[in-house]
């Protein structure tokens, strides 16, 4: 392959299907890409029910060869439940990932420092889900939900995880501290936030308002993206970018290029929580004419979680298209005018390894090297106090009508004369 970088390589394959008669079938093409993709992806293996973590943990994978290190297992913290890892521009050396249960607090690495924090404060429903960094490294986008989560057990449906109320939340990490906006946390249900690559814009998707009358599969999200000044602290105004009124489907998991110029997303029947959808297929915005399209490389299974190499001419994605049970992650190559090439699944030594292997690949990221931060040092940052995060003093919590004044309003944790201040 590296004798023939940017050109096509071919395969002949032959069968003897009598002694001495032997058919020869169609020739295979690859074309191989002339730019790289990034060294190592990371990944959550997951039983595949998802109700039971007995067993799981956080993991990398050099795609250089077969190698496989352990981030953390659950097993050395008290088997609580780990999730929503996410990384900086790609860089293993700003990473961040939740603990829940006993030991519940946010993991923060920044280079080889290692905090554990709480980012719920008394403004805020919940600690942050979601994550997105923001590129310049200093802030981390969230959403603050209230989540449930249906079990079926008389129907061909699975799991549904569904949002009474969802908020977005930015969190300093030099200040420790919580901020939002009016325009950013209102009735409807704001989630999975992503910043474009300048900084410029949080992307969002967003669902009305919560009512009791209204079937949870029947809620369908858009797509938002409001502009931040950093350096001023302020919020623009919010632009409309995709509603299911024009698609009829529900919008999750926007994640932008890191050059700027397309914009991955899943489209589903509803909901956001698409792991569990098979109706959830990708589709690919170019940010400079808003045109969209679905994916040839879609399967009639789920196609879900997915993000981008650190050059944006690689993505992964995690898909059920083996036998709809097990997400496994596929790449593919996308050339610059938005052409993607058949996806491949992440190779294993053992070519029949995945006829038997029950864990989920979840939640796949691609990162530019390895890691540097001492494991030790993450266990012992996991089994501290996590350190409270506060909230940001400057914001008009009063203004805010979305689920953190109806936090406030039920658990009665503030009066009505702090609220006015």
């Amino acid at each position: 392959m590296k004798q023939n970088i940017g050109k096509d390589i071919y395969c002949d394959v032959f069968v003897e299907e009598t002694k001495g008669q032997w058919r020869r079938f169609e020739t295979i093409s690859n074309h191989i890409a002339v730019e790289k993709i990034d060294d190592y992806l990371v990944y959550r293996l997951i039983n595949p029910g998802r109700i039971l973590w007995d067993q799981l943990g956080i993991y990398y994978r050099n795609i250089q060869n077969f190698k496989e290190k352990r981030i953390l297992v659950n097993s050395i913290v008290d088997k609580d439940c780990m999730n929503c890892h996410s990384f900086c521009l790609n860089d293993p050396d700003k990473m961040i990932f939740h603990i829940r249960g006993k030991l519940g607090g946010t993991i923060l690495i920044n280079e080889k420092q290692i905090k554990k924090i709480n980012t719920a404060t008394n403004y805020t429903i919940s600690a942050g889900a979601y994550p997105a960094w923001h590129p310049g490294g200093k802030f981390i986008a969230f959403s603050v939900n209230k989540i449930s989560q249906y079990f079926h057990a008389v129907s061909n449906k699975k799991i549904e995880v569904h949002d009474s109320y969802s908020d977005l939340i930015l969190y300093d990490i030099e200040a420790n501290m919580d901020t939002t906006s009016p325009k950013i946390s209102t009735k409807k249900r704001e989630t999975m936030p992503t910043w474009s690559p300048d900084g410029k814009y949080l992307y969002f998707c967003a669902a009305p308002e919560f009512k009791k009358d209204i079937r949870y599969d029947s809620v369908k999200y858009s797509l938002y993206r409001i502009t931040y000044e950093i350096d001023s602290a302020e919020w623009g105004e919010i632009d409309t970018i995709l509603t299911p009124r024009e698609t009829g489907l529900s919008i999750a998991w926007p994640r932008i290029s890191p050059d700027g110029r397309y914009l991955l997303f899943c489209m589903a029947k509803h909901g956001y929580f698409t792991i569990h959808y098979p109706s959830s297929d990708l589709y690919l915005m170019d940010l400079k004419t808003m045109e969209y399209k679905r994916l040839d490389i879609n399967s009639d299974q789920t196609e879900s979680f997915h993000s981008w190499s650190k050059n944006s001419r690689w993505f992964v994605f995690s898909s059920k298209r083996r036998n709809g049970l097990n997400a496994r992650p596929y790449f593919s190559y996308i050339d610059k005018n938005g052409i993607v090439y058949k996806p491949f699944l992440l190779p294993q030594k053992d070519p029949g390894f995945y006829d038997t292997y029950l864990m989920n690949y979840n939640v796949p990221e691609m990162v530019s090297g390895s890691f540097n931060f001492d494991k030790w040092d993450l266990t012992k940052a996991v089994r501290k106090k996590a350190i409270n995060a506060t909230f940001d003093t400057s914001v008009n919590i009063d203004a805010l009508s979305g689920a953190t004044r109806i936090r406030l309003q039920k658990d009665t944790i503030l009066s009505e004369s702090s609220l006015k201040k």
